[in-house]
């Protein structure tokens, strides 16, 4: 019994002339205050999810709801785009959906980017120019469950001028990546603690990615980038990442 906020489905131009699809969360009152500016949430799920599984699995609209009404957060734009243009594209091409590559494989890494391309060339404009949002890195959060946790790492570790709070559940990066692509956040971590408001990192205890994602959150510790960070009990369960949001 608490005031909810509105979901809407947006179509955009999304890469390769494809249409993307976003579902947007805007809190309690949108409508009304038709001149007041929200910060804005990108929210991105995991390898078998759409854009619509972070609402109706996640339920991302009542818990924002719910936390809204107890003062426990801001009210905010939500911003859930689908992971996987590829195969948005193969699609909409009429061609059959390409399968998920291995993690950490040149082919995730490249449909990485390529999300990574999409969000902060397309997406994030499309948001700006459509919705009443706060267009700067300090009221620009991203985060991402599974495989959306590691595009969120690479998108925001990509473009650290675009983002100042980063939710990284159930997800890591190798230690490889972070040498390969990613010096610039652990050579000069004084700076990059700066311009971060919040990393978040969490992971249950039986999560088959639990191992990595503790090596990653010692890496971080080791080069003295800080973090926030919660281990819960399970596994890489939808009711888990209900918890991490």
């Amino acid at each position: 019994d608490v005031p909810h906020g509105t979901i809407t489905y947006e179509y955009y131009p999304s890469v390769e002339n494809s249409t993307g699809s976003l579902v947007i969360y805007t809190p309690p009152g949108y409508g009304k205050k038709e001149k007041k500016k929200y910060p804005v949430f990108y929210l991105i799920s995991g390898t078998t999810d759409t854009e619509e599984t972070w609402f109706k699995v996640g339920r991302t609209n009542l818990i924002l709801d719910n936390l809204i009404a107890e003062g426990k957060a801001k009210p905010m734009i939500i911003v859930m785009p689908y992971g996987n243009p590829k195969a948005r594209i193969a699609e909409q091409r009429g061609q059959p959906k390409p399968a998920d590559p291995p993690r950490e494989s040149p082919d995730a890494i490249s449909r990485a980017k390529m999300f990574e391309d999409d969000l902060v060339k397309n997406v994030i404009p499309y948001v700006e120019k459509n919705y009443r949002a706060i267009a700067n890195k300090d009221s620009r959060a991203i985060g991402g469950f599974s495989r959306g946790g590691g595009q969120t790492l690479r998108t925001a570790f990509g473009n650290m001028d675009k983002f100042s709070w980063i939710c990284c559940y159930s997800s890591y990066l190798t230690t490889q990546d972070m040498e390969t692509s990613y010096k610039h956040i652990y050579e000069n971590p004084t700076n990059t603690n700066k311009q971060l408001k919040l990393f978040w990192i969490s992971v249950g205890n039986e999560d088959f990615l639990y191992k990595g994602t503790v090596e990653f959150m010692d890496f971080l510790k080791s080069k003295n980038v800080n973090f926030k960070s919660l281990i819960t009990d399970g596994g890489h369960t939808w009711m888990n990442t209900k918890v991490y949001l």
